[in-house]
């Protein structure tokens, strides 16, 4: 649905989910790390996209936003992604309205400024079905956040994913999250749609034993890494992603003991056709990812 030609559709930016996990210090990062250490700082060195998870959870302070701004501003290409707060995609009764938006998007002019947004990720539950209120509420969110940069929702709810809720978003400007789940249980199936110009990417694993086991903590649902096939298949749907749109997202969130920084420079390299740099610590914790293969990549770089 969207008018991007594949000329305009070669900016693929690529990243993991998050950069605070306790789990990645010797894994991702080193350790003992040295003094003054910045992890968003050393990820950039290595990703040009980090979606900022922690904004789900409360709305950020804009001096910590500026931080965030301020600590890749040598670093050209890089983008934050960034995922709304969860007031206004998992309250069911009483969502966040138009005053919190309006702080919301305020708290993120930082990154605007900048040119680092590359789009407001709103992320539903699998309650969220097409039904008249719940496009009442995207219509409601897509004119408060209009001119803040691209938005895009990730529904997990199967109904919409046909042509007339497509449409729906396409006419609201509202991008479309393609994402990989574990199958079963209502989860939806692998997509490769784009509703905008602005294409959209999430690989949360396929530990399907633990992501639907009652109690699992967040860690056990994430703890999955894909295996070279499975990249392949999710990168040829990146391609087609990319083919109709100006630019593209690509976030891996299996962020147990670094699976997802893995997996993202397994698709950086796919993509560029080379070798790209890779963190020691995680050469190290992965050691099949050095073997220099440009479907791979060495951690020398290419």
């Amino acid at each position: 649905m969207s008018g991007a030609t594949r000329a305009e559709g070669e900016s693929v930016f690529v990243g993991p989910a998050g950069w605070s996990y306790e789990d990645w210090k010797g894994t991702v990062y080193p350790r003992p790390a040295p003094k003054g250490f910045d992890p968003l700082r050393y990820l950039s060195e290595y990703f040009d996209l980090i979606e900022v998870n922690a904004t789900f959870y409360r709305p950020p302070a804009r001096t910590t936003v500026e931080s965030w701004a301020r600590r890749v501003r040598d670093r050209e290409r890089f983008r934050f992604t960034v995922k709304a707060w969860q007031g206004f995609t998992h309250e069911e009764e009483r969502p966040a309205g138009e005053a919190e938006a309006m702080a919301f998007a305020e708290s993120l002019a930082p990154l605007r400024a900048e040119g680092r947004l590359g789009a407001l990720l709103f992320q539903f539950p699998f309650w969220f079905a097409d039904r008249p209120a719940n496009r009442d509420r995207l219509a409601r969110i897509a004119e408060w956040f209009r001119d803040l940069c691209p938005l895009v929702v990730e529904v997990r709810n199967t109904s919409w994913l046909r042509r007339e809720p497509m449409t729906f978003l396409h006419e609201r400007g509202l991008g479309f999250a393609n994402i990989d789940l574990p199958p079963g249980r209502g989860n939806p199936p692998p997509t490769e749609f784009a509703t905008t110009d602005t294409g959209y990417v999430r690989l949360h694993g396929r530990n399907g034993a633990a992501w639907f086991a009652k109690g699992a903590g967040r860690d056990q649902k994430y703890d999955y890494r894909y295996s070279p096939a499975e990249v392949d298949e999710w990168v040829r749907r990146i391609h087609t992603v990319r083919g109709k749109t100006v630019s593209t997202y690509v976030v891996t969130n299996n962020h147990f003991r670094g699976q997802a920084p893995a997996n993202a420079l397994e698709i950086m390299a796919r993509i560029a056709g080379r070798s790209v740099p890779i963190p020691p610590p995680l050469a190290t914790t992965y050691p099949d990812l050095g073997d220099g293969d440009v479907r791979t990549f060495s951690p020398f770089g290419g």
